[in-house]
Parts: C-alpha cells; structure tokens; sequence
C-alpha cells in the first residue's frame, strides 16, 4: 500500500507527530489504518492539485482516548475523497504541548482545547478554528461542536429512572476532560423530576488523586442508599468503583454508576464493568470539518455551538439492578427486557408474573409511569436503533430481530417515535447530515 504524503512528522527537531513516539504509532495504525488507505485515493485524487493549493489543517486532538480517536475518525472519513486537506495529527513540541511547528503554512484548525495555554497558542496563529471540546471560558470566539449535556443528562437520569432509583448523586472531580455545564444538566434534569441530587464538591484547595479519593470516601459516607451515580466519564467513573470496593460499598447494589462517555478499555477495567452513554463522537469529527470548511470559504457559521445527541446507552454490570422492592413488578420488567425482541405481548407477561393485568398496569404507572406495553415498544425501539447505529444489518434483518412482524411495521413504528425513517436515523447519527461540501 503506497503511503500518502500526510504532514505527520518531524517539522523541527524538537516538534513530534502522531508518528511519535513508537507506541503512537501503533496506536494510530490500529485505528487508523482503513482511513490511510482512503486518503491515499483521496490524495491520488486531488494529484493535478499542487501543494500550494491545497489546505493544511492541523488537528488538535488526543488519540490516546477512544473519544479522540472516534472524532479523528470522523475527520478523516469527512475529508477523504472530498477535500483537498493535508492534515496534521497530534503536534506536540518536547514538553508535549500542543504545538504547531514554526515553519508549518497552516489554514485552520480542529481542536479539542482544554487549557488556557493552548488556546493562546492557537489564537497567536490567527487560523480559522473549529473547538470540539466544551472546557473554556466565554472569551473563546471559536464555533464548538459539541455533544448535547441537556440529552446526556436526560438519558442518564431515564436508565438510572427505569430501575427504580429514587436517589441521585453527579461526580466529577475536576477536570480539564469536561465542564460544570455536565453535572448541572443532570441536578437539572433530576430536579425537574422531583428528587433531589447530591453533586460532589472539591472542600479543599487541594486538588492531587490523594486529596480527591479522601473527599470521595467522606462524600460516599453520607449518600443514602442505594445511589444512582452518573460520573462525568469513564475515568472518575473507574475511580469511583474502585473506591467503593475498597470500602466494601457494593456495585450496583448499594452504589450505581453510570459513565458519561464510552472507553471501552477503562470501562471493561472496572469490576463490575461501567455501563455508558453511548456519544455521536464520529459525527462531531465529520460536523467540525463541515464548519471548518465553511469559515475557509469565507461563509457565515452559526454564532450558538453544535450540539450533538449521544446516540445510547450501554447497559452493562455496574448499574445492572433495579432499586425496587416489589418482587413482582421486578420480575415482569426482567421479563419485558429480555424478551422484548421476540415479539412478546401483556399475555406472555402475565403468563410469567401470576398478577391480574389491572394490577400489573397500576405496579408499571407507579414506578415508570408507564404502561407494560409502552414498556415492550420502548425496548424494542432502543434496540432498533442500537442495531441502526452499530451495525450494517438490513431492515429485514432488525425487524426479525427486534421483534417486528414486518418492515414496514418497524418503519412506521420508528417514524412514529421519531419523526424520522430508520434510513435517516443511521445516516445522521453516523455521519452527520448529508449536505455537500462546497
């Protein structure tokens, strides 16, 4: 395979590249290798094009997290066949800062900056800049994209709502990962709820590991029992249930937790493993360069930030428990979610939970103020769109496995609740909307 001309390399002796050190490298061939096929056809495409024509972009964004490497993913799946762009991955000068080198003629720039010195750094080159993460201050003028805390938070607070969990609590230390903006969304949503949420607050001017699992044992103390936790993401989320374990706290039965993201290493880590919001990080790859694109060619861009919805939840182990003491209602709603997919009615339901389907109505408008069958329709929709968003099935295929008796069923069902076709549905969650580049 003949390797494309990226800008990924030494530009000064003192600068470093995705390319740097070795282990990067393998992480970037791992991840990236399909992506370096496509822009060499993309470069072999754009071949009559000289160098000066073409733009340079570098991307300001870590790949050592899942997170990182989804939205660079959904960069390069953007620019390849599409856009004339070299591009710079990762930058970094010899105390590993983001820095692009002197003697780079740069265009724009896609970053994820999280720190006061980066964002000098990248204001003093005076490029079109397109932020995708949401740490900052307000006098960053550059667009964001950015995932949608107010969906974060309202789907956190419904998987935690489902089992039943009438106590709720936000961690997340600080961080430079994620803003305040994540965990007031959640107290927001859980208050407009009726129920009250503990948020964890730094009480000391210290801010070391040492300091943080200290403030978190004395905070675990004092919760009631069970919790219901949505950390901000997968690395306070793997803390937190490793502080419980050393304090004999069990998860999920006593203590729940939730990550606000998705690493898949760092949740699996975690004994029990972290169930996950599921985020559209691809998407906000391809929508950067979609806004990118625009600032070049001299257009106007909306003055609010993007916000993309997370796609998900990932329901694993650590919130694998329904708060509920009512041994018959538990029992019909392990039923309905295990077995949803197969087409089930109220009458296989009751054939498992000997109750009359009065009573069992009355149980399910109690705790999810919802009916059993509104129950069987929302189970089975949340896998349709599992199955749209994470594999290649056809609609065939997610019919007979989600417990449609046909396609068009599925269809109608879906645009009911959605407002849009299945089609649609993967088409945006995947890839963003399907406008042209100019």
């Amino acid at each position: 395979m003949r390797i494309p001309k990226w800008k990924m390399r030494r530009e000064t002796k003192n600068h470093h590249s995705l390319l740097l050190p070795a282990f990067r490298n393998a992480v970037f061939n791992e991840y990236f290798g399909a992506a370096i096929s496509c822009q060499s056809l993309h470069s072999r495409s754009f071949s009559s094009m000289d160098r000066s024509s073409r733009r340079q972009i570098a991307i300001l964004i870590d790949p050592g997290d899942s997170w990182g490497r989804q939205v660079i993913t959904g960069i390069l799946s953007a620019v390849r066949h599409l856009l004339p762009w070299d591009l710079l991955i990762d930058p970094r000068d010899d105390q590993w800062r983001y820095r692009v080198p002197r003697n780079w003629r740069g265009d724009g720039i896609i970053g994820a900056i999280r720190d006061d010195m980066t964002a000098r750094h990248v204001r003093s080159l005076g490029l079109a800049t397109v932020n995708v993460s949401a740490w900052g201050n307000a006098d960053w003028e550059w667009p964001r994209v950015n995932t949608d805390d107010h969906v974060r938070a309202r789907l956190a607070f419904e998987h935690f709502r489902d089992r039943g969990f009438e106590h709720y609590a936000y961690y997340g230390p600080p961080s430079q990962r994620y803003s305040d903006q994540r965990g007031e969304c959640f107290s927001d949503v859980v208050s407009e709820a009726g129920f009250s949420c503990m948020m964890f607050r730094m009480g000391s001017a210290r801010r070391g590991r040492t300091a943080v699992d200290e403030q978190t044992r004395k905070w675990l103390a004092k919760a009631p029992r069970p919790l219901a936790v949505f950390a901000a993401d997968p690395h306070p989320a793997l803390r937190l249930s490793e502080i419980c374990h050393s304090l004999d706290i069990r998860v999920p039965e006593e203590v729940a937790i939730l990550a606000g993201d998705t690493d898949d290493l760092l949740c699996a880590a975690s004994d029990p493993p972290l169930s996950s919001i599921v985020l559209a990080s691809e998407r906000i790859g391809s929508e950067s360069v979609r806004l990118l694109a625009s600032l070049l060619d001299g257009q106007s861009v909306p003055a609010s930030n993007l916000l993309i919805p997370p796609l998900g939840t990932i329901h694993r182990r650590s919130t694998d428990m329904l708060a509920v003491n009512d041994p018959s209602f538990v029992e019909a709603l392990r039923f309905i979610r295990e077995h949803a997919h197969k087409g089930i009615q109220i009458r296989d339901v009751l054939r498992v939970v000997p109750i009359s389907r009065r009573l069992l109505e009355q149980r399910f408008h109690q705790y999810l103020s919802r009916t059993p069958a509104d129950e069987i329709r929302r189970i089975k929709m949340e896998r349709v769109k599992h199955l749209l968003t994470s594999t290649d099935q056809t609609l065939e295929q997610i019919a007979h496995s989600s417990g449609y008796s046909s396609v068009s069923q599925l269809c109608f069902s879906f645009r009911k609740a959605t407002e849009q076709s299945p089609m649609d549905f993967r088409r945006t969650t995947r890839h963003g909307n399907s406008l042209p580049f100019r």
